[in-house]
């Protein structure tokens, strides 16, 4: 066995499907199951049960996909331990932020949290929520702040505060400061991200349950285009406080809360289960959760902190790693 072996196995179970885990491992699919077939071929056992689905694990498979996760953490541990000693230099930590969140909290999170954690340098990504979660899994995102993250095998998940979100048009339509019903705003037609976007999931999920259509007048995944087409009137969104607050105070564009119902998302704090803990992940989750109550501060009555919040979220975080049993028997 060889450590490639072994990445390449573990995603396949994570992913469940040899084809996703070839695109997340940025490989040919051919390459990718010829590894696995000469691993089994060299253990003599096999490893995977393929069916229409994708793959699962043999019995085999499970604790091989254990001790590789064992195995894959340590390589990682000691890579960093042996760069810090010789480089004696801050570590460094990648933390991706969504739009909203990066808005708000980008620059004061890179600002303070050197005086927080001085030995500490925090890069910052800013993409949507799937993006984060893609790279997460390929190792280019150290951990991640991203809403409505579905469960998924080798990835800590902690949900930390809800958030509504607002009903979007230029400030030139219209300035009603009562709130839209869901059915009244369905009938805009709207400018949406596509469809791996978790508030346009999230209003398909409630249209469909209330047998209405959800009118896309134009899909734009650019955040800075899509503001400047409900700017310039005649089209209506659906946002975050968030990523409209600077277009909002300028008086660009007008906010309105949705009702009955509202639509809403979840903020999760997320990290890869495969990859080793950085030095300082205990304060840089707990600074994290600091700022996020000023978040909770700036979005009002919009947000409601979960009960992770409200506890010490590293206390949390590694209590969730130490029982997280990642393969769904």
């Amino acid at each position: 066995m060889n450590l490639r072996q072994l990445r390449y196995f573990t995603q396949t179970i994570e992913a469940g499907n040899i084809t996703r885990a070839a695109e997340m491992l940025r490989v040919a699919q051919p390459s990718l199951g010829l590894q696995i077939r000469v691993l089994e071929r060299e253990l003599g056992i096999p490893l995977l049960i393929r069916h229409s689905r994708g793959v699962s694990p043999t019995e085999a498979g499970t604790l091989l996909y254990e001790r590789s996760i064992e195995i894959l953490g340590l390589v990682e541990a000691t890579r960093q331990e042996v760069i810090s000693q010789g480089q004696k230099t801050r570590e460094t930590v990648i933390l991706g932020l969504t739009n909203g969140t990066a808005a708000l909290l980008g620059r004061d999170i890179l600002r303070n949290v050197s005086e927080t954690i001085p030995t500490l340098q925090l890069s910052v990504v800013e993409e949507m929520s799937p993006v984060l979660v893609d790279a997460l899994e390929r190792n280019e995102v150290d951990i991640a702040l991203a809403y409505d993250v579905a469960e998924r095998s080798g990835l800590m998940r902690i949900p930390l505060m809800s958030e509504e979100v607002l009903f979007v048009r230029s400030a030139g339509d219209g300035s009603e400061e009562v709130p839209i019903s869901f059915a009244d705003m369905l009938r805009q037609p709207l400018v949406l991200p596509n469809e791996r976007d978790v508030i346009r999931q999230q209003l398909q999920k409630i249209a469909d349950s209330m047998t209405l259509p959800l009118r896309i007048g134009f899909e734009v995944s650019s955040i800075s285009m899509l503001k400047q087409m409900v700017a310039d009137g005649g089209m209506a969104s659906v946002m975050p406080y968030a990523s409209v607050v600077e277009e909002v105070r300028r008086g660009l564009l007008h906010a309105r809360r949705i009702v009955d119902p509202a639509p809403s998302r979840t903020l999760y704090l997320i990290r890869s289960l495969r990859r080793a803990h950085f030095k300082h992940d205990g304060d840089l989750i707990d600074y994290l959760n600091t700022a996020l109550w000023g978040f909770c501060e700036a979005l009002g009555d919009l947000a409601e902190p979960l009960p992770a919040m409200r506890t010490k979220l590293s206390t949390v975080a590694s209590d969730y790693v130490s029982e997280a049993f990642v393969i769904k028997r």
